[in-house]
């Protein structure tokens, strides 16, 4: 089985911009304050099932600098890519094989938009793929992977939820390059996001939290610290800093603004 990936390089190790400073640690916000979003869908893609745009248990998603959306189709041991105009591609079948999957918990697009990496709590791996479905490469090594991002300099970030671990990997050569554990204060992370300061957002079902790091493992400041989520399972962070948090038993997406307000 391969230990490594292949192919070129997306960045280099280069200092990000200054990041914005951590807001203070205050008063637990009681949720009666909270001002629900009128969201509005635009579209909705799937239903449940076995075909080509039908879905089972996703938990994961991705979108390539083309617009393309990429699900981790967990329950269909798949990856689902549908691009804007309407095309399904799906990649992947159930197994244990290279360029099989088995539990696909997230799913990661390179910045280039060429490559796609996968979360495989089922096999305990991390498989790279081509966007049009060729396998490129496998790393082991992991217990129950749950979350993988990409960083603003082409590094993959994993979340090694068994061993209670985030690591940082160039995905030219599968040489970590940097990383933490949970020293650093969290348990069990099952989802990563880092945002164009290169700042690290984890969730943990354990503590019930999503707490933001430097690339040093150094705590900038917790979600939890100002209000109480009902077990998150998944964050994103966009382009203007505002952090969106899946709450399972609350049924609901939090949104957050940079200084953790919530929105």
């Amino acid at each position: 089985m391969p230990d490594r990936f292949d192919f070129l390089e997306f960045g280099d190790d280069k200092p990000a911009a200054t990041a914005p400073p951590p807001p203070p640690v205050g008063t637990i916000e009681p949720e009666q304050s909270w001002k629900p979003l009128k969201l509005r869908a635009i579209e909705v893609i799937g239903d449940p099932g076995t075909g080509a745009g039908q879905f089972s248990l996703p938990t994961g998603i991705a979108v390539d600098q083309f617009g393309s959306l990429y699900v981790a189709d967990s329950n269909n041991h798949r990856i689902q890519r549908i691009t804007t105009s309407g095309d399904v591609y799906c990649i992947g079948k159930p197994g244990t094989a290279v360029g099989e999957m088995w539990q696909p918990q997230s799913v990661a697009v390179s910045p280039n938009g060429e490559f796609f990496f996968v979360a495989e709590a089922g096999t305990n791996r991390v498989q790279c793929f081509r966007f049009t479905g060729q396998s490129k490469g496998t790393v082991t090594g992991f217990k129950n992977p749950m979350g993988v991002a990409f960083d603003p300099e082409g590094r993959l970030w994993i979340a090694d939820t068994g061993n209670g671990r985030l690591l940082r990997m160039n995905v030219q050569n599968g040489q970590y390059v940097g990383g933490f554990d949970h020293k650093a204060g969290f348990q069990r992370p099952i989802s990563i996001a880092v945002d164009r300061f290169r700042q690290i957002y984890v969730t943990c079902t354990t503590g019930q939290n999503v707490i933001k790091f430097d690339t040093q493992g150094r705590k900038l400041s917790s979600l939890a610290d100002r209000r109480k989520l009902a077990f998150p399972t998944s964050c994103a962070v966009d382009a203007m800093g505002r952090v969106y948090v899946v709450e399972s038993e609350a049924n609901r997406l939090h949104v957050f603004d940079h200084e953790g307000n919530s929105l």
